[in-house]
C-alpha cells in the first residue's frame, strides 16, 4: 500500500506542524499583552501555561526549533545520503509523539514530566536516525547534524531538571538555542553562496573549511561556557568566540553578495535573516560586555536572545522553509508576490520585540510582535500547505 503523501519525506509534515503551532503558539502567547495593552479587564480563560514565560521560552526552542531542525535535516540527509532516515510509519509515530508533547505541556504545565519524556523522544530518534544514515554512508563532515539533535534531547531534559531554579531565565533557559544557531549557521555558509552564485551564474564565493569548522563548532563554545560560568575570564572568552562568529558572518554577507540579491526576494530573505541572527547575537555579546552586574544586564540579554530567536524562527528559517518546500515539491522557486509583504514586516516585528525590554516591555510592542509572527506564519501556512500534502508537482516521486 502507498504511504500518505504527507508522511514521504521528512519536511512535508515536520513543516506543517512547524507553521501551524507557531502561528497558534504565536496568537496564544500574544493575545494577553493585546488586552493588557487596552487597560480593559476582558474576562478569558486561558489555559495557565499561556501565561507562563517558560511555556514560551520552551516551545519556541525544543517545540518550533526542533521541528524545523528535523524537517529540514530529515530531506537533507536523505538527499545527501540517498537513504531515508525514517520510514513513512515511523516519521508518522514520531510527528504524532511531538504533538502530544505539545499538548501535554499545554493542558498540564511546565512541571509535568510526562511532557518533557514525549518533548525527549522525537529529538531522539530524529537524532539517533540522521546518525546512523551518516554513519552508513561514511558522510562524517556531516556529523555535527545526528550531534545537534541529540544535544538538545539533553538540553531540554536539563531544562526540566531545572524548572524552578532561579538561574532559568538567564542561561539555561536558552541554552537549546545554540545547537540550533551551530546547524543553521553552517547551513547557511554551504547554501547562501551557492544559491547566489546559481543565480547570478557565477562561482561560488565559499568562505572555505575555516568558516564550515567556525560556524559549526563556535556556539558549541558558548554553550559550554554557559555551563560554567564561575571559570576565570568566563565573560572575555564568551564575547571573545560571539565576536568571531559575527565578524566571520559579515565577511561571509560581504563576500557572498551580488547586486542579483536584491532583485530575488527567496535569496534577500535569507540575507536578511542571517544578518538579523547576527544582530541578535551582538547585543547579547554587547550585554555581556558592558552590562554584566548592572541593573540592565536581563533587559539587553533578553533584547539579543529575542533578536537570535526571532531571525532564525523569524526570518532565516522561514526563508529556508519556504524554499526546500518549493524545490523539493516540483515548484518553481519563486517567492509569491503576496508573501513578499509578510517577509518585508519581519524585520520590523525584529524591531519591536528586540527592543521592547528597552521600552518597559510594552504590551502593546509585545502584543503586535507575536500577533505579526502569527501573520508571518499563518500567509507561509496558506501558501506552503498545499503543497506539503500534494504530490509533486513535476509528477517525480
Amino acid at each position: 500500500m502507498k504511504s500518505p503523501v504527507l508522511f514521504s519525506i521528512g519536511f512535508r509534515p515536520w513543516f506543517l506542524l512547524f507553521l501551524v503551532s507557531g502561528g497558534l503558539m504565536f496568537s496564544a502567547w500574544g493575545l494577553p499583552w493585546l488586552i493588557t495593552s487596552t487597560g480593559l479587564h476582558i474576562n478569558i480563560e486561558l489555559f495557565p501555561a499561556l501565561m507562563d514565560w517558560r511555556w514560551h521560552a520552551h516551545e519556541m526552542i525544543y517545540g518550533l526549533g526542533f521541528a524545523l531542525l528535523a524537517g529540514f535535516l530529515l530531506t537533507a540527509v536523505q538527499n545527501w545520503t540517498g537513504r531515508r532516515p525514517l520510514p513513512p510509519i515511523e516519521l508518522f509515530v514520531t510527528t504524532a509523539i511531538w504533538l502530544c508533547a505539545r499538548c501535554t505541556f499545554l493542558f498540564f504545565g511546565m512541571h509535568s514530566v510526562w511532557a518533557y519524556i514525549l518533548s525527549i523522544i522525537p529529538e531522539i530518534i530524529v537524532g539517533s536516525a540522521i546518525l546512523v544514515a551518516i554513519i552508513r554512508t561514511g558522510q562524517w563532515h556531516n556529523l555535527l547534524f545526528p550531534f545537534s539533535l541529540l544535544l538538545i534531547a539533553f538540553l531540554d531534559s536539563y531544562f526540566g531538571i531545572h524548572i524552578n531554579e532561579p538561574n532559568l531565565q538567564g542561561q539555561v533557559a536558552v541554552m537549546g538555542l545554540w545547537p540550533i544557531l551551530a546547524v543553521l549557521l553552517f547551513v547557511s555558509q554551504r547554501i547562501i553562496p551557492a544559491f547566489t552564485a546559481g543565480r547570478a551564474g557565477k562561482r561560488s564565493n565559499s568562505l572555505g573549511n575555516y568558516a564550515a569548522v567556525t560556524f559549526g563548532v563556535a556556539p558549541f563554545v558558548l554553550l559550554l561556557l554557559s555551563f560554567i560560568p564561575q571559570i576565570p575570564g568566563n565573560t572575555l572568552l564568551w564575547s571573545a568566540t560571539s565576536t568571531i562568529i559575527i565578524l566571520l558572518g559579515c565577511w561571509g554577507v560581504l563576500r557572498w553578495w551580488h547586486p542579483v540579491v536584491r532583485r530575488e526576494p527567496m535569496l534577500l530573505v535569507l540575507y536578511a535573516g542571517f544578518a538579523l541572527t547576527l544582530a541578535g547575537l551582538l547585543i547579547m555579546t554587547l550585554s555581556v560586555l558592558f552590562f554584566t552586574n548592572t541593573n540592565m544586564a536581563a533587559m539587553w540579554w533578553d533584547a539579543g536572545i529575542h533578536g537570535v530567536g526571532l531571525g532564525i524562527l523569524g526570518v532565516l528559517g522561514p526563508g529556508m522553509l519556504l524554499r526546500v518546500s518549493a524545490g523539493h515539491s516540483g515548484r518553481i522557486i519563486v517567492m509569491p508576490n503576496w508573501l513578499r509583504v509578510f517577509f518585508i514586516a519581519t524585520p520590523l516585528i525584529w524591531l519591536l520585540r528586540v527592543f521592547a525590554p528597552v521600552l518597559g516591555y510594552n504590551p502593546l510592542m509585545l502584543g503586535l510582535s507575536a500577533w505579526g509572527m502569527a501573520a508571518v506564519y499563518f500567509s507561509l501556512l496558506f501558501a506552503v500547505g498545499p503543497w506539503l500534502v500534494s504530490p509533486r508537482a513535476d509528477r517525480r516521486s
